[in-house]
């Protein structure tokens, strides 16, 4: 037994040095055969265009001089904002509305499907176009010998063609008809979405508006209430030095004014960000210095006179994007109209008039005729009937396709509707809630501010604790936040209300708030 066990614990240290010695032999054919791997799977290309490429995939693509690239993106444009000018709102819209580059990719897109209408009516005019042909051909030609002995003779011509051809589309079924008004409806949608990119911006510049002066007012409420903050601790210190005070009294007074100090510091650097957004909308470099009137200035919303019903009435009755849609939808059919009139004939009044202007040699048996010439017109005109027997079911696909694109854009009408019934519903209880709310808000402060008023006169005789000291200026500072809250929703929810019904016009005009 014990001898068995020795030759398998010999056999199994032979198995494994055997083992050993295998993977040391195929160790370096494995690292030859991954180093003869290339770095670069893809294929070798010229040497004339290794250069416009980078070397390797992991290499950085070295660019030529760019500084005709560079340049176009350098603004050359003066300044637009005077920086010594308080600005209102509706000044900025009329900015934004006059140097926002997407309003001129609107007007650009509108102008383009203007002239887009008058390509299509270009076709119901005939179509005159000259040509000419110019040049020189030798040509030989066989003959029997038994009348020219070369078996040949060589007939030269030097000539010039002009030709006037007219064609003049009479008759196609209403081809033309049907893509003149489609045309017409992209138009009246481009013409639309114009609209309604003013009213976007003019909507993104109420919305960066508000939010940039609101966040200066919460600066302002944070800042008093830093101001309430230094007063308690104040009183604390007043307190602590008469006798009646304690030092975790002050400490934790101390502890709500450096609370304070951080809340003031944490709003201030939202300013940045909001100043960013209001350049961003308007159009203009976030560099550019810009102020504001305060928001304590703006005036307060109207109130609401109609029902949401009306209200949701008004909004389809005017919304440059719901019409807009419909508008497709009607372009939509006029090309279902023209997919089907391929399947007709056309009709074509086609005229030429021309002349071959030049002269011809005749050359046999080593003779010529000389050069001769004879210039005489050429006309004709008729009637040409076009009409297409089998293409395949082209027609028909193209038929189909029109009739799908006229149902999406049909299912595009009701989703763009029932999205504006929505955005119309919600900003419209937004405004009546902001409305109620506005009230108990300043109650609220109201109340508030008569509790830390009475706090802090009990605290400095020593009738009050700092507790309830502080739990009163904490519930002064959040309700003048919930009233700036409430303020700043009550605009927001009242433009959101203006800009989905379709309300905001021309900022020539005061928007109606």
């Amino acid at each position: 037994m014990i001898g068995l066990l020795g030759v398998r614990q010999i056999a199994t240290a032979m198995a494994a040095t055997a083992g050993a010695a295998v993977l040391v032999c195929c160790a370096p054919s494995s690292s030859a055969q991954e180093s003869r791997v290339p770095a670069s799977s893809a294929p070798d290309i010229p040497a004339r265009l290794s250069r416009q490429v980078a070397p390797t995939p992991s290499t950085y693509w070295r660019p030529p001089d760019l500084r005709d690239y560079t340049r176009v993106l350098r603004s050359t444009e003066a300044p637009v904002i005077d920086p010594d000018k308080r600005y209102e709102l509706p000044e900025l819209i009329g900015l934004a509305q006059r140097v926002n580059p997407e309003t001129r990719v609107a007007w650009e897109a509108a102008r383009g499907a203007a002239l887009a209408v008058g390509l299509v009516e270009s076709e119901y005019f005939p179509v005159l176009a000259m040509s000419a042909l110019g040049g020189y051909k030798s040509v030989g030609v066989p003959i029997p010998k038994n009348l020219v002995s070369d078996g040949f003779f060589r007939f030269d011509l030097a000539q010039a063609v002009p030709a006037l051809n007219l064609r003049w589309l009479l008759l196609d079924f209403g081809r033309r008809g049907s893509a003149r008004d489609a045309a017409k409806e992209r138009l009246l949608a481009a013409n639309l979405g114009f609209n309604r990119k003013h009213q976007q911006i003019a909507f993104a510049v109420q919305s960066a508006f508000y939010g940039l002066t609101s966040i200066r007012a919460r600066i302002a409420v944070a800042q008093s209430s830093l101001d309430a903050a230094r007063a308690v601790q104040d009183a604390a210190e007043r307190r602590l030095q008469s006798g009646l005070g304690t030092r975790p009294e002050l400490a934790l007074a101390r502890q709500q004014t450096a609370q304070a100090i951080f809340e003031v510091e944490e709003v201030v650097d939202k300013e940045r960000d909001a100043q960013v957004t209001l350049a961003e909308s308007i159009g203009i470099p976030p560099t550019t210095p810009i102020q504001l009137t305060d928001f304590s200035a703006l005036p307060p919303p109207a109130a609401l006179q109609d029902f949401v019903e009306k209200t949701i009435d008004h909004a389809l009755g005017q919304r440059p994007d719901l019409i807009a849609r419909v508008a497709a939808l009607r372009a939509s059919e006029a090309e279902v109209g023209r997919a089907r009139a391929a399947y007709w004939p056309t009709l074509s009044l086609v005229a030429d008039v021309g002349s071959i202007l030049g002269s011809a040699r005749v050359t046999a048996d080593g003779k010529s005729t000389g050069w001769f010439g004879a210039a005489q017109p050429s006309y004709g005109i008729g009637l040409a009937l076009e009409w297409e027997i089998f293409d395949g079911g082209a027609r028909r696909r193209r038929v189909e396709l029109a009739e799908s694109a006229r149902r999406a854009a049909q299912d595009e009408i009701t989703a763009t509707r029932d999205r504006a019934v929505g955005e119309v519903w919600k900003a419209y209880t937004d405004v009546k809630l902001a409305f109620r709310r506005l009230d108990v808000a300043a109650a609220l402060v109201e109340a508030s501010q008569l509790s830390y008023e009475d706090s802090l006169r009990s605290y400095r005789l020593g009738l009050g604790t700092l507790t309830d000291l502080l739990a009163a200026r904490r519930e002064l500072s959040r309700a003048r936040f919930v009233e700036l809250d409430t303020k700043v929703k009550l605009l927001e929810s009242s433009a959101a209300l203006a800009f989905t019904t379709g309300d905001i016009g021309d900022a020539r005009t005061a928007p109606d708030r």
